[in-house]
C-alpha cells in the first residue's frame, strides 16, 4: 500500500479510520455516556447528604439500571471497523474513485508501448487526484437514534454541575470530610443611629464590653442563632416592661430612650454600657425690631437653632382682642377668623443647626391690619419637636393711607370684613361720603365706581367681593392723583426736550417752560401729601439732596441758556433736571418703590416691568372676552351684557373681572396712564420711546372702550390688538432703559438687582426662566418664577438632599457626594 499511495494519502486514510472508530463508538455508547453525564451533573449540583436516604436509594437504582441498559445497547450495536472500510469511505469522497484505480492492473496489450504509455498516464492522473484527498470525518447521525434529544439534556446538566456545583459537596455526602466547616457567631447585634444624624451603624460584635454614647432613638437590632433559649437579650435602654417582649426571641429590635445597659446572656455572651445623648427641642427668638416698608410689607429678623437641624418653621399671628378698641365698626362681635400662619424662611445653604433669616410678608389687605396682634414663631426639628418664641405684641404692620378719602374707604373695608352685620352700616357711611362727590373726589370716575359698589352692596353683594373693590378704589384714590401729576410732568419734559432738539421759537420755549414749572408745582404738592416727613427715610450726611428752591434756580438757568441760544448746554441741564425728578419719583412712598432702591431706580424699574406685564395679561384677557362675545352675539345684543357682565366667566377673580367690558377697558386705560407717569429714564431715548408706546396703548384702549359702548366688537378687537402690541413695545423699551441705567458709569450701584444674583434682562434667562449669570448684559425683566416660589423649591431640594445623605441603605459613593453638596452649599 505504501508503494501505491503517497504519504499524504496514507495520513488521510488513517484519520478517516480513527473517525470511523469514533462514529461506531458514539452510535453505540451514547445512551451509556448520557446516563453517566446526567448522574454526575446531578451529584455536583445537589450533594447526596441533602436528600432523604430512601429517595437517594431509589435514584441510585434507577441510574444504575439505565447504565446497564446503556451497556447492553453498546455491545449490541458496536462493530469494529476495518481499514478497508476506511479506504472505501475515503475513495467514495473523491471523484472517479482514484484509490481503486491505483490498485487496478492492465489486462490487455501489455506489450504494446502505446497502450502502456496511455496506462501510465492514467495512473499519474489518478495519483494527482488522490494526493488531494482530505480525511473524512465521522458521521455520527444520532438524531434518528435519539429523537427526544436526551443526550443534550444530559450534557446541559453536566456542564451546569461543573460550573456551579462542588466536588466537595459530593465528598461530604459520600463520607466524612477532612475540611473543617467554619462556624458563625452564636449572636449578632447592631446599633443604628437615626438617619438624620448621618452617623454610621455600629457592629457590637466588634466592640464587646465597650462604653458607647449614642443619639436618642438609636435602633438596637439583635439576632440570636442556635437552639431556642440558649441566649437572651437583657436591656434597660427602651423602658419596655418585662411582660411585653420575649427576651429569647431570635430577632429583636427596640429604640434607645434612656441610658442603660445592654447584655446578651448565655454562652459567649457580652455586655455594653450605653449613654444616650438626648435630642433637645429647637429654639427660636426674634432678634430685631419689626420693620415696615412704605408699601406696607414688614420684615422681622429671627434666629433659630437646634442640636441637629431645624426642618420647618412658621409664624402664627393671633388677634389680641383684649387690646382692640371696640368702637364704631369694631363694636360688633367679629366673625371667627383663623390665625394667620406664615411659613418661616429657612436657610437654603449651610448648616441649619443655627441660622438667622428675615421673614418678609405683606398683610395690608388682612382685616387685622393696624390692629393689636400677638406674633409667635415656631420651629420644628427632625424628631417633630417644637420650639416657640415669646409672644410679640404689636400692631399688625400694613400700608398707611394719607388721603382722607382713601383712609375712610379702607376703614369701611375693614369694618365690612370684621363682620357681615356691618354691611348695612358700611353702605350707609359710603352713601354719606358720596353725597357731594364734587367736593370730595378729584376724579368723578372714582365717584361713579363707589356708587356702583354701594348699589351692589344693597343688592346683596358678597362682603368679600365688596371689600376687594373698596381696596382697589382706595389705591386708586391714594395713588391716582400722584400718578396723573407724574404723567403730566413727564409729558411736559418730553415736549420741552423735543422743542430744544427741533429748534423751536423763543415764544414756544417760554410757553413750554411755564407748562413745565406748573407741572412740577403740582407734582411737588401731590408728592408731599403722599410722603409726609415721618415716612421719609433718614438721609446720611453725604447723601445728595435738592430743595425746591434749588430746582427753581436750575429751571431759571435752563431758561437763560435757551434764551442765549446755547441749546446743547440747555439739553444737558434739562436731562440733569429730569434725572433728579426721576430719583424723586422713585423714593419711598411712591407706588412701586420699596425704599431700597439706588438713585437709578433699578428696583422700582423691576416692579414697573411686572406691572406692565400684568397690564398686558389683563388686556389679553379683555381681548379674549371680546372675541367670545363676538362669537356669541345676536342682533340687538350689547357687549358685556348678560348674567356674566361683559363675558366674564363665573369663576374668575381679580379687578379685571368686575363690571362690564367697557368699564374694565377704561379701568385698565387709567392703570396704564398711571404706569406711564412712573416710568424711569426720562430724557433718554429708550425712556421716551417707552412713554410714547404707553401713550399709544392708552389711546387704543380708549378707542376700544368707545367701540365696546357702541357695540362695535370688531373695531374693539382691532384697537385691543393695537394696545397689546404697544404694551409689548413699551416693555421692550423699558428693558432697554434699565439696561442703560445699569451700565457702568450710568448710576449702577452695588445695591441693584445684580447684587442679589438676579439677571435684570429677559435676554439673560434661559428657556426655563433661570438666570444665566453676570457675564451678559444685565437689565430688568419680568420675573418668570416668583422669589417666594424659588425659595420654597430650593428649600425642598435641600431637604431631599439631606434625607438621602442620611439614608444608610444608599451606596457610600452617593452619600459622600451628597455630603459634599451639603458642605459646599
Amino acid at each position: 500500500m505504501a508503494k501505491l499511495f503517497s504519504r499524504k494519502v496514507i495520513f488521510a486514510l488513517w484519520l478517516t479510520f480513527v473517525g470511523l472508530w469514533a462514529e461506531r463508538i458514539m452510535r453505540a455508547a451514547w445512551p451509556l455516556l448520557s446516563t453517566l453525564a446526567f448522574g454526575i451533573g446531578v451529584m455536583l449540583l445537589a450533594a447526596p447528604d441533602l436528600w432523604p436516604l430512601s429517595l437517594l436509594k431509589l435514584a441510585g437504582g434507577i441510574w444504575l439500571l439505565c447504565g446497564l441498559c446503556g451497556l447492553w445497547y453498546f455491545f449490541k450495536q458496536f462493530s469494529a471497523p476495518s481499514l478497508g472500510a476506511a479506504l472505501a469511505r475515503l475513495d467514495q469522497s473523491l471523484p472517479d474513485r482514484p484509490l481503486a484505480a491505483l490498485r487496478d492492473r492492465q489486462a490487455l496489450s501489455q506489450d504494446d508501448p502505446g497502450t502502456a504509455a496511455l496506462w501510465q498516464a492514467h495512473l499519474a492522473q489518478m495519483r494527482a487526484v488522490a494526493a488531494k484527498a482530505p480525511a473524512v470525518g465521522p458521521q455520527l447521525d444520532l438524531a434518528p437514534r435519539d429523537p427526544f434529544a436526551l443526550r443534550y439534556i444530559a450534557v446541559l446538566v453536566f456542564v451546569i454541575g461543573g460550573l456551579f456545583g462542588s466536588v466537595q459537596a459530593v465528598r461530604t455526602g459520600l463520607g466524612p470530610s477532612s475540611v473543617p466547616i467554619a462556624a458563625g457567631p452564636p449572636w449578632e447585634a447592631w446599633l443604628q443611629p437615626p438617619a438624620y444624624t448621618r452617623r454610621p451603624v455600629i457592629y457590637l460584635n466588634d466592640v464587646i464590653g465597650a462604653e458607647l454614647s449614642v443619639p436618642q432613638d438609636t435602633m438596637v437590632l439583635a439576632r440570636l442563632y442556635g437552639d431556642a433559649g440558649l441566649h437572651t437579650v437583657e436591656e434597660t435602654l427602651s423602658g419596655r416592661s418585662a411582660g411585653t417582649f420575649d427576651a429569647a426571641d431570635p430577632s429583636q429590635q427596640f429604640l434607645v430612650t434612656r441610658s442603660g445597659r445592654l447584655e446578651i446572656s448565655g454562652p459567649d455572651g457580652a455586655a455594653w454600657q450605653l449613654s444616650m445623648v438626648p435630642d433637645t427641642p429647637p429654639e427660636v427668638e426674634v432678634t430685631g425690631e419689626v420693620e415696615r416698608a412704605a408699601e406696607g410689607s414688614f420684615s422681622l429678623r429671627f434666629t433659630a437653632r437646634d442640636d441637629v437641624a431645624v426642618t420647618a418653621g412658621r409664624a402664627v399671628v393671633q388677634l389680641n382682642r383684649a387690646e382692640v378698641d371696640r368702637r364704631y365698626g369694631l363694636a360688633a362681635e367679629p366673625e371667627p377668623q383663623p390665625d394667620i400662619e406664615l411659613t418661616l424662611p429657612l436657610t437654603i445653604s449651610g448648616d441649619r443647626s443655627e441660622f438667622t433669616e428675615v421673614l418678609t410678608e405683606d398683610l395690608s389687605k388682612h382685616v387685622w391690619a393696624h390692629l393689636p396682634v400677638l406674633l409667635r414663631l415656631e420651629v420644628e426639628d427632625m424628631r417633630g419637636q417644637l420650639g416657640q418664641s415669646a409672644a410679640l405684641e404689636m400692631a399688625l404692620p400694613a400700608r398707611n393711607f394719607f388721603d382722607p378719602l382713601a383712609k375712610a374707604l379702607v376703614e369701611q373695608r375693614r369694618d365690612l370684613l370684621w363682620t357681615r352685620d356691618n354691611q348695612r352700616r358700611v353702605a350707609q357711611i359710603l352713601r354719606a361720603i358720596s353725597q357731594e362727590p364734587e367736593a370730595l373726589f378729584r376724579d368723578m370716575e372714582d365717584a361713579e365706581i363707589l356708587a356702583h359698589i354701594i348699589r351692589d352692596m344693597d343688592a346683596g353683594m358678597d362682603p368679600t367681593d365688596a371689600a376687594e373693590l373698596l381696596w382697589i378704589l382706595a389705591l386708586e384714590v391714594e395713588d391716582g392723583d400722584l400718578a396723573q401729576a407724574a404723567q403730566k410732568l413727564a409729558r411736559a419734559q418730553d415736549k420741552l426736550a423735543e422743542a430744544i432738539r427741533n429748534g423751536a421759537t423763543p415764544e414756544e420755549i417760554a410757553r413750554l417752560m411755564d407748562e413745565l414749572r406748573q407741572a412740577q408745582k403740582e407734582y411737588f404738592k401731590e408728592f408731599a401729601e403722599r410722603n409726609p416727613p415721618s415716612e421719609q427715610p433718614e438721609r446720611l450726611p453725604n447723601d445728595e439732596a435738592i430743595s425746591e428752591s434749588q430746582l427753581q434756580e436750575m429751571m431759571e438757568r435752563l431758561q437763560q441758556l435757551m434764551e442765549e441760544g446755547r441749546m446743547a448746554e440747555a439739553q444737558e441741564l434739562l436731562e440733569e433736571i429730569n434725572r433728579m425728578m426721576q430719583n424723586l419719583q422713585m423714593t419711598p412712598g411712591q407706588p412701586g418703590s420699596d425704599g431700597q432702591e439706588g438713585q437709578d431706580g433699578q428696583e422700582g424699574g423691576g416692579q414697573q416691568m411686572e406691572d406692565l406685564a400684568d397690564s398686558l395679561r389683563q388686556q389679553q384677557e379683555l381681548s379674549d372676552r371680546t372675541f367670545r362675545d363676538l362669537q356669541g352675539q345676536t342682533p340687538g345684543d350689547q357687549p358685556g351684557g348678560g348674567g356674566t357682565e361683559g363675558g366674564t366667566d363665573a369663576g374668575e377673580e381679580g379687578p379685571s373681572a368686575q363690571g362690564s367690558l367697557p368699564e374694565q377697558q377704561k379701568r385698565l386705560e387709567r392703570e396704564v396712564e398711571r404706569q406711564r407717569g412712573n416710568l424711569p429714564g426720562a430724557g433718554t431715548e429708550a425712556g421716551q420711546a417707552a412713554r410714547r408706546a404707553l401713550d399709544e396703548a392708552a389711546e387704543a384702549m380708549d378707542q376700544a372702550a368707545d367701540n365696546l359702548r357702541a357695540g362695535d366688537l370688531p373695531g374693539a378687537l382691532d384697537n385691543q390688538s393695537e394696545a397689546i402690541d404697544a404694551l409689548r413695545d413699551a416693555m421692550r423699551r423699558l428693558g432697554e432703559t434699565l439696561d442703560e441705567q445699569a451700565a457702568p458709569g450710568q448710576g449702577a450701584t452695588p445695591n441693584d438687582r445684580r447684587a442679589e444674583g438676579q439677571s435684570q434682562s429677559p435676554s439673560t434667562r434661559d428657556p426655563l426662566g433661570r438666570d444665566v449669570g453676570g457675564n451678559g448684559q444685565l437689565g430688568a425683566g419680568e420675573q418668570m418664577v416668583p422669589q417666594e416660589e424659588l425659595r420654597l423649591r430650593s428649600q425642598e431640594l435641600m431637604e431631599e438632599i439631606r434625607r438621602r445623605a442620611g439614608a444608610l441603605e444608599r451606596p457610600e459613593e452617593e452619600r459622600n457626594y451628597l455630603q459634599r453638596l451639603l458642605d459646599r452649599f
